[in-house]
């Protein structure tokens, strides 16, 4: 392979490159997209462990809600330390972000190196932006997404995208002139569906119909839009989804620890179903979440039915690269290895005796490989990690920082945990 500046120029055989660095016992893959992530909580994940579901109220909510500039940015700076040490070349951050917010965000990835599908919201219920009121006009969600598109413009690596909850923040017309208004942009629609059962409860009780026909029957579907979770979809909702080539992130980690339900990610495969995988902000380990993602769908869907293939191991290596960079609405520009890509890649070590003898180097990747093997990390041409270390500034400058603002943040009086501490409930 030939990279020139941020772009692959040339890719083949190794014979081809006469002239180039030989990588003994190396393997050069796609980097891995993080295709649904929350940066902002990234300092409370340990906090969810046994809580019931619902816990952005109880958790995420108070945490987030009066991040200051630097808060905000020692968390994104943090998030993006531990995706680029997990594989991660590309993160779409969730958040109902505002301008300040985001300025925060961005400098932090462009000191990382990361790409970034950034984010930013409104609902039309909230009080994001302090007024008090908790109603917003339309006029003014929309300038909230064209300042956003413009903040972003001149930024490197960062695409903008605008976040809602779906009908539980905002009335099915205001869902339709935000899904019209982000198709007019050429952006990202990035919605929460049929993620836990409350939700599919309230929807069928208001509007008589389960949350993803609710969203097509409204004209808010499509190419442009990417629902996170769908662990709860009925098979006509998978239709719709199909229909009108609507993307998914698909979080498995987030059904492990967290959730109601298992994505059916197999039928999402067999469909034609554009998806990538998601950490949900559980790990920003992607070999961890690649093989929860091939697990869930083996025990869930595979194991009664003696499927033992459960989509083959290059079903999930594409959905956590290629295909999740095409469904996150990266595909013109990144994602697959080849000319004219952008030259984000990574670089293994294929030598580590859990990886030896290899016969199948898919399943392998799947089920063997961990973070500790990746010897780089490269974004737009670029080596953003190397040895698990940050290539132009300090982990440990920012490790020392971080741990004061995660302690600030997560202490907050309107956290509520309701299982507490594991050891809490240790047999005396």
């Amino acid at each position: 392979m030939r990279v020139s500046q941020d772009r692959i120029a040339a890719i083949g055989p190794r014979v081809e490159f006469p002239d180039a660095v030989a990588l003994p016992g190396r393997a050069v893959i796609p980097g891995f997209v993080d295709a649904h992530t929350h940066i902002g909580q990234i300092f409370g994940k340990a906090l969810i462990g046994g809580e019931p579901a619902q816990i952005w109220r109880r958790i995420w909510h108070p945490m987030e809600k009066n991040l200051t500039f630097e808060q905000s940015y020692i968390t994104a700076k943090w998030a993006f330390w531990e995706a680029l040490r997990g594989g991660f070349t590309k993160v779409v951050n969730y958040g109902l972000n505002g301008l300040e917010r985001n300025a925060a965000v961005h400098r932090a990835a462009q000191e990382t190196g990361i790409r970034l599908v950034s984010a930013c919201g409104l609902d039309e219920f909230s009080d994001e932006i302090g007024t008090g009121d908790g109603k917003h006009t339309l006029s003014e969600i929309l300038g909230v997404i064209d300042a956003h598109v413009t903040q972003t413009r001149d930024v490197p690596r960062t695409e903008p995208s605008v976040c809602c909850s779906s009908f539980m923040g905002n009335t099915p017309q205001t869902l339709t002139a935000l899904s019209e208004a982000c198709a007019e942009r050429g952006i990202l629609l990035q919605i929460h569906s049929n993620e836990h059962f409350p939700e599919v409860h309230e929807c069928l009780l208001r509007f008589g119909k389960r949350p993803t026909e609710l969203l097509h029957d409204h004209g808010v579907l499509g190419k442009h839009v990417l629902l996170h979770h769908t662990t709860l979809l009925a098979e006509p909702e998978i239709e719709l989804i199909a229909k009108t080539d609507t993307a998914i992130s698909y979080n498995p980690l987030a059904s492990i620890w967290k959730g109601n339900a298992v994505a059916p990610a197999l039928r999402f495969a067999q469909r034609g179903v554009r998806f990538g995988i998601g950490s949900d902000n559980t790990s920003e380990d992607a070999f961890r979440n690649l093989m929860a993602a091939e697990a869930c769908q083996r025990i869930e869907h595979g194991l009664p039915v003696a499927d033992f293939s459960c989509g083959a191991a290059w079903t999930w290596v594409d959905a956590a690269t290629v295909n999740g960079a095409e469904a996150t609405g990266g595909g013109a520009d990144h994602g697959p290895l080849a000319a004219g890509k952008a030259a984000d890649f990574l670089i293994l070590d294929m030598m580590r005796p859990e990886c030896l003898p290899s016969h199948d180097f898919e399943w392998e990747l799947v089920r063997y490989y961990n973070r500790d093997q990746i010897d780089a990390v490269v974004v737009d041409g670029h080596a953003c990690m190397i040895g698990g270390k940050p290539v132009g500034w300090d982990a440990e400058e920012l490790r020392v920082e971080g741990l004061e603002v995660a302690k600030s943040i997560t202490t907050v009086p309107e956290i509520v945990r309701r299982h507490g501490p594991s050891s809490e409930y240790r047999p005396n």
